[in-house]
């Protein structure tokens, strides 16, 4: 899954991997890719983290499903 190269979106760049990636986290309204994805538990976020690029982000959701409720951040 690619994000869009849209003028109205900024780049940003995944804490975990360093892959430059399309972020609209700041549009409003609220319009990034990521909300295609499933969410993660509350559990499982980093409030003080950056967004990651849609691959971490993937990566990130499948350990949460493998992991159960609850199991926190890995």
């Amino acid at each position: 899954m690619k994000p869009s190269a849209s003028r109205s979106q900024s780049s940003a760049r995944c804490p975990r991997c360093g892959n430059a990636f399309d972020c609209a986290m700041h549009r409003e309204p609220f319009d990034c890719w990521c909300r295609a994805m499933p969410a993660l538990p509350a559990d499982r976020l980093d409030p003080s983290g950056r967004c990651l690029c849609p691959e971490c982000l993937a990566e990130e959701i499948a350990r949460a499903a493998q992991a159960g409720p609850g199991a926190g951040p890995a």
